[in-house]
């Protein structure tokens, strides 16, 4: 096992457990309260959570690429759309601490059945790790926003969200028919980035001494985590927090391309 994936399964261990102890403290009537996605309610986001772990656990067991099935897919979601709130935060809780234990317990062998074909693209167990890390870290938020306005992504998630943003780009923004390059600067971490944006790709490229930043259309500087929640659609003007913008405009613009997946 690489050194960036113990990195890796350490922020999900990290992700996990600060959810945990969160949830841990949520009485019955806030688990039946409305996450920030207003279709599910915080036990809604925590069973997503859960299943999702129960599902990439039996993919790790199967040691097959091709598992879990479809019927046994099917039978999980059935699973856990039949408990009550309180089943579904006590169980994810559960489910997630298991398929966190058998990542650390994992060998190379074991984590290469993680590889698989995201979209189009073959995605390394490392992304794949990254991508569940983004997953988690995201749904935390969902939950953590609903009691706290002024709630930031758990920070231990954000490395692994900036690394695959080029992925989640790809299906991130909602057809538009603009024509935008933007030049980005995050703080915590600072990155540089140009964004490309176009009815037919999005693009993001880190800005190096021979990238050309002249013709961008405008620039935004933010912290990192609120770049990660605009792409996901979670940047609205009451939960953004104090950034920097060429024009007024130009956030707008933004946040009407990238409305949430």
């Amino acid at each position: 096992m690489t050194q960036q994936t113990r990195v890796l399964i350490a922020s999900l261990r990290t992700l996990h457990d600060d959810l945990a102890a969160f949830v841990l403290e949520l009485n019955p009537e806030k688990l039946r309260e409305r996450s920030y996605d207003t279709e599910w309610t915080v036990a809604d986001v925590l069973s997503h959570l859960g299943s999702g772990s129960e599902l990439t656990l039996l993919r790790l067991r199967a040691e097959h690429e091709d598992a879990p099935t479809p019927e046994e897919s099917a039978q999980v979601w059935a699973k856990w759309n039949a408990r009550t709130p309180e089943q579904q935060a006590a169980e994810a809780i559960a489910v997630e601490e298991e398929f966190v234990s058998a990542l650390e317990g994992a060998d190379d062998a074991a984590l290469a059945v993680l590889h698989q074909d995201f979209g189009g693209l073959e995605v390394d167990p490392d992304e794949a790790l990254k991508l569940r890390s983004s997953e988690q870290a995201m749904h935390s938020w969902d939950i953590l926003v609903t009691f706290d306005d002024n709630a930031a992504l758990p920070e231990a998630g954000v490395p692994g969200l900036l690394d695959v943003l080029p992925i989640t780009l790809r299906f991130a923004g909602q057809p538009h028919e603009d024509l935008l390059r933007v030049r980005v600067r995050t703080t915590d971490p600072e990155r540089d980035y140009v964004l490309q944006l176009a009815p037919d790709a999005t693009h993001l490229t880190s800005v190096d001494d021979s990238t050309d930043t002249s013709a961008v259309d405008g620039e935004l500087m933010l912290p990192a985590e609120a770049l990660l929640r605009l792409v996901y659609g979670r940047l609205d003007p009451r939960h953004t927090p104090p950034y920097k913008a060429s024009d007024d405009t130009l956030l707008e613009r933004l946040r009407a391309i990238f409305r949430g997946f």
